[in-house]
């Protein structure tokens, strides 16, 4: 496949000097007729070359042929996949033919404009949407996507995960369908991870291990090679001098387009694009984005799905199309993190010293409504950075200053009480943000800071960068862009989010030394359902999938509050399945009523959909243990988990586990800071060289680079060695979700503690209180308490959920904390394919005798 992606780069290449030269000869003639009729022959010929390219992924002859030579065996599977797919895009105006509609032959560029995906391949419309330009009349109902108009043909199908080996599973599993040799597949992913040039993804070859830069160092590089350098060597059709990218992988545009077809072959995920892309030296970053429009199934993070922005940059409509997004616990989360965003004092200074450089050159050619805007933007930043740099007094600190940040404190209010507070309550920022947007400043700032050599703006990006080691500047980001978008958090209400002022005091001691971030206004979101309203109304479908989304209502709760519609019918869902499903068996094995395997609740705006696991009740055992091995009670709350005692109690229950514990072994702790507190004791203690000796430790990294060298290196013990391997993780972590521990890489997966978040957090507070009044106001929806409960369980379902990963496999769990047995509500948050057959659990079977003895009987039976 690689060989047949540099043949055909190396044909675009060819045929574009080809191109370049007959242009160039055609305009050294000085008899104008002859030049404009041989640039109308080099015209046609450039068409019958671009056909003849084109008629490779048609036809059977030529790539059967001498001229699609030289190619392996292995090669001739993605010869006929090119073949079919140009025929596939046609088969919709042949069946259109039958009925007596002519169908027309789709060229290549017709495809990567998407012709296949609108019914564009008919007679009276071959290529319009490879050949038309967007009018100035365009509406929101027109696309974003190249010029193809949604909806009118195959729709698409947009996956989106939140990690990027999620996406890749993804892939694999559709490349087994019946279908997965034709369906065309576009993996959308970061310069990082697509990027093939060397000198943008490290800073030293030589140190490639250490030395590989971060996505936006990444990106900042990516973007100051495209810089357009205009080459007096090679000229373009107007005789200037052709426009060329600095980076030798963006070279040629006919060579990404090349590319972004062989992507479509066969389904690619992210690292067969980045490999065919370094084989032939073409961007896949770029190459992915151009084949965007053809594609039938785009595969995405959440990231890029979730913002509008995003959408819009990488030219994505999801116009009509159905939508999944799998892991959608996660979705709240995520689009808060979109959603929320901060303004840092270094960036305050920036823009207010850019503006005040743009409006001395312009002042003389504004108007004097600009001029009123730009002072209007002045005050309100003026205001905002005086108010950062006046720190509150040292009695205030008080209980918002934290252990680890003894100089830092917060502040958290509504963006109206902050304007107040700014004595800015009488400035209209809806004008304001009008202004910006019609005005585009932001653009214009960031082109004359580029072409502006001032002192007082080099001064400004000099002291944020001194001042703030950890957030990155770019300079291709307008620094008032960022300020535009805090200034649209600023127009929200009190229930979507709240301002936090964080400032960062200087300590008088000459002696004490440590970094500070700079003075931040900090916006969070708290109601996080309108953010999804853009996507549900222009999708044709959503569908949220995932292992750990029930209850039901807390999803619709935290996503479509605002619709009562789907709340009652999320809540009725649930309360079907309390009364039909969750049937689980008692200790005796009988039970009142058999459960059914899967329900189905439709209503006219939401359907659920419900089953149990792939795997029988006998390929798994759930033990809850209460009590260590010296009957010491295993209570794993905050205030008590980190003495020594039961430290010491949390290894002997290791060292004897590991003797019944076949191959791999998977411990998930509640937080990285308790793994460290565990390992330091077991060191001093000899503890960790007993547990070493039984199975081999590894330990989860901290560094998400080195996550899949970790996970190899423990794979390859666990599944190999008689002893097998011990794996200690976080429950929230890198490792507790996404990641597929089958067969011997989890027999046991063994649970310490609750992961309940930090109550103190004030954000958590807010979004507590807030679904506190609304339960309240409304009757509907779910407390706060009940919020903080869930959110806890849905860690621990997916900590535990990487043990089984499919109708065969097999493992041991264990929940390690007394609560888990005592306490009812926490043992009903547990899956119900994870508590059938136990009925309600008890302390006496919670015993470690029990549960050891439980354990090594299930892995005798195997």
């Amino acid at each position: 496949r690689e060989n047949l992606v540099r043949s055909g780069v190396s044909s675009a290449l060819a045929g574009e000097r080809k191109r370049s030269r007959s242009l160039a000869r055609a305009s050294g003639e000085r008899g104008v007729e002859n030049s404009v009729t041989k640039k109308k022959n080099n015209s046609k010929e450039g068409r019958e070359e671009n056909d003849f390219l084109v008629e490779e992924y048609h036809s059977d002859e030529e790539c059967g042929g001498n001229k699609c030579g030289g190619v392996s065996s292995d090669s001739e599977d993605d010869n006929v996949a090119l073949i079919a797919l140009g025929r596939d895009s046609n088969s919709e105006g042949r069946q259109s033919k039958a009925q007596g509609v002519e169908s027309v032959s789709l060229s290549a560029k017709a495809l990567l404009h998407g012709s296949n995906l609108d019914g564009s391949g008919y007679q009276n419309d071959p290529e319009r949407n490879a050949c038309a330009k967007h009018s100035n009349t365009n509406t929101n109902n027109t696309l974003s996507v190249g010029d193809v108009t949604p909806g009118t043909g195959i729709r698409k199908i947009i996956y989106a995960a939140r990690t990027h080996s999620q996406l890749s599973q993804f892939i694999g599993e559709l490349r087994r369908t019946h279908w997965g040799e034709t369906v065309k597949v576009v993996a959308l992913g970061s310069r990082s991870l697509l990027c093939g040039n060397e000198d943008v993804l490290y800073a030293s070859k030589t140190n490639k291990k250490n030395s590989r830069r971060n996505e936006s160092e990444i990106t900042e590089m990516c973007l100051d090679m495209q810089k357009i350098k205009r080459d007096g060597k090679k000229k373009s059709d107007d005789g200037k001098g052709k426009k060329v990218s600095s980076c030798p992988y963006l070279a040629s545009p006919e060579a990404v387009s090349t590319l972004a077809m062989h992507a479509l072959v066969r389904p690619s995920d992210i690292e067969d694009t980045a490999n065919l892309g370094k084989a032939s030296r073409v961007c896949s970053y770029y190459a992915s984005r151009k084949a965007l429009a053809a594609a039938e199934v785009v595969v995405l993070p959440y990231n890029t799905l979730l913002s509008p922005q995003a959408r819009q940059s990488v030219g994505l409509s999801i116009k009509n199309a159905l939508i999944v997004v799998d892991e959608a616990h996660n979705l709240p989360e995520a689009l808060r993190n979109i959603s929320s965003c901060q303004l840092s004092l270094p960036v305050m200074e920036a823009a207010m010293s850019q503006l005040l450089a743009y409006t001395r050159r312009y002042s003389g050619r504004l108007a004097g409504r600009n001029l009123f805007y730009l002072g209007q933007i002045r005050k309100v930043l003026l205001a905002m950075i005086k108010y950062l740099k006046r720190p509150p007094p040292a009695s205030s600190h008080g209980s918002d200053v934290t252990k680890d940040e003894s100089i830092r404190t917060k502040e958290m209010m509504a963006a109206v009480d902050l304007m107040f507070r700014l004595k800015l309550d009488n400035v209209n920022l809806f004008a304001l943000l009008r202004y910006l947007e019609k005005s585009r400043l932001s653009q214009k700032l960031l082109g004359f800071v580029n072409h502006t050599v001032a002192s007082s703006e080099e001064n400004a990006n000099n002291t944020a960068n001194n001042n703030d080691q950890s957030e990155f500047m770019s300079k291709h980001v307008s620094s008032l862009s960022i300020v535009e978008t805090f200034f649209q958090r600023l127009t929200t209400t009190s229930r979507e989010g709240k301002i936090i002022v964080e400032w960062s005091l200087e300590s008088e001691d000459e002696e004490s030394s440590f970094t500070t971030k700079p003075p931040t206004f900090r916006f969070v979101q708290i109601h996080s359902a309108s953010q999804l309203d853009n996507i549900v109304e222009e999708a044709h479908a959503v569908v949220l999938a995932g292992g750990t989304l029930r209850p039901f209502s807390h999803v619709a709760a935290e996503l479509f509050s605002d619709n009562v519609d789907v709340m009652k019918a999320a809540s009725n869902a649930e309360m079907q399945l309390a009364r039909e499903y969750d049937v689980v068996h008692n200790t005796s094995g009988s039970s009142s009523a058999s459960p059914p395997s899967s329900l189905v609740q439709i209503t006219q705006q939401l359907t659920t959909f419900t089953c149990g696991h792939v795997i029988p009740p006998s390929n798994v055992v759930t033990a809850c243990l209460s009590f260590g091995p010296t009957s010491h009670k295993l209570d794993f709350r905050h205030n008590s988990r980190s003495s020594n005692a039961m430290i010491d109690e949390l290894g002997r229950v290791l060292l004897n586990m590991c003797n019944v514990v076949p191959s791999g072994f998977v411990v998930f702790l509640p937080s990285y800071n308790y793994e460290s507190q565990v390992f330091q004791r077991w060191r001093s203690t000899g503890m960790l060289a007993q547990i070493d000796k039984k199975k081999r430790i590894h330990r989860e990294p901290k560094n998400s680079r080195d996550l899949e060298t970790a996970l190899a290196r423990y794979s390859t013990e666990a599944s190999s060695s008689i002893a097998g391997a011990l794996l200690f993780s976080v429950m929230g972590g890198k490792m507790s979700e996404g990641i597929n521990f089958a067969n011997d890489m989890a027999r046991c997966v063994l649970v310490v503690g609750l992961p309940y978040p930090d109550i103190t957090d004030p954000v958590l507070k807010e979004k507590m209180q807030c679904l506190d009044r609304e339960y309240r106001k409304s009757g509907t929806g779910i407390t706060g308490q009940s919020y903080y409960q869930n959110l806890c369980m849905r860690t621990v379902n997916q900590s535990v959920g990487r043990a089984i990963r499919h109708a065969n496999d097999y493992a041991a769990i264990v929940l390690a904390d007394y609560r888990y047995a005592s306490e009812p509500r926490i043992w009903k948050g547990l899956p119900q394919w994870l508590r059938r057959g136990y009925g309600n659990p008890d302390q006496e079977n919670a015993s470690f005798g029990m549960v050891l003895k439980n354990v090594r009987t299930f892995f005798a039976e195997r």
